[in-house]
């Protein structure tokens, strides 16, 4: 089960408009319009690139086959090349989330440390009011999802 901060890195992740080329074991190449951390096939090689630009590169790159992952490898770069796209690693994307997420959490901790989480803390007691249910940490994650949400954005 993923951990609330993986959760986090996706969510900034889908924000963001990540999307992806692939290249599979054997190299067949497809597009995924949204990465994500989790459920990736066994041997794929994910490249990623601003949501729009995926399919492009995708259809360009199978325009020249190459001999399984490593020539599909090389064909989606040349492809991304041609058309001027910039490729990142998926572990790249994944590591700069999780300090999009770390520097979120860095946030509301200063926040709790300098008396900032006043505000904070009276939306949370009115929104309790409407659902008793509601539990404080489950709302501080949604206000952590909603920080990153901003921060992908600027980005």
């Amino acid at each position: 089960m993923p951990t609330r901060a993986e959760r986090l890195a996706d969510h900034f992740i889908r924000c963001a408009g990540i999307a992806g080329v692939y290249v599979d074991a054997d190299g067949a190449i497809g597009a995924v319009d949204h990465v994500s951390l989790f459920g990736h096939p066994d041997g794929r090689v994910m490249f990623c690139c601003a949501a729009g630009n995926q399919l492009k590169v995708a259809a360009m790159a199978n325009m020249r086959p190459g001999t399984g992952q490593p020539g599909g490898m090389k064909a989606v770069r040349a492809a991304a090349a041609a058309l001027g796209i910039g490729l990142t690693g998926i572990d790249d994307v994944i590591s700069r989330a999780s300090a999009a997420v770390a520097a979120v959490s860095l946030t509301i901790a200063d926040m709790q440390r300098t008396g900032g989480m006043k505000e904070l803390n009276r939306e949370f007691k009115a929104a309790r009011a409407a659902d008793p249910r509601l539990r404080y940490h489950d709302f501080l994650h949604d206000r952590k999802a909603g920080m990153l949400a901003a921060l992908a954005r600027e980005k």
